[in-house]
């Protein structure tokens, strides 16, 4: 099956509509089952995640480590015929001491899924900063 990119483009804008209508469990189907989610940095969130459990398990890691602050806005959605390019503003931490920085997610786009991201950071120490004071941001003690 050959795809454009606007019917990739199609796929990342349901993907974010759905993430704005219902959050991760409505974002859910838009990620292929095998899906490989690549996470740069030195925070306990870094990694690579497979598949749907890979994405729930890195969902709940960053809400856990951001006490439920993380927040991602999309400003640019840009496609090809194989790939899609997400650039948004991310930001973790309460109301004056919040962490924010320019996210770029490169994703790969198979039989209409998100088959492959891959974020990219634009200050990963300021985020991994941010993601390993899980004690600040959740309230645990350390």
């Amino acid at each position: 099956m050959t795809t454009t990119r606007e019917d990739n483009l199609a796929v990342l804008e349901g993907y974010f509509a759905a993430m704005a209508a219902g959050g991760p469990p409505a974002a859910l189907p838009f990620y292929a089952e095998n899906v490989v989610l690549e996470v740069p940095g030195g925070h306990e969130a870094s990694g690579t995640y497979e598949g749907h459990d890979g994405v729930k398990a890195f969902g709940a890691t960053m809400a856990r480590l951001s006490g439920g602050t993380f927040r991602l806005v999309p400003i640019d959605l840009l496609a090809s015929d194989d790939h899609v390019v997400t650039v948004a503003n991310a930001a973790v931490g309460p109301d004056g001491q919040r962490t924010e920085w320019r996210r770029l997610i490169l994703s790969t786009v198979t039989e209409g899924k998100l088959s492959h991201l891959r974020f990219f950071e634009s200050d990963q120490a300021a985020v991994d900063a941010a993601l390993s004071g899980a004690s600040a941001l959740s309230g645990a003690s350390a």
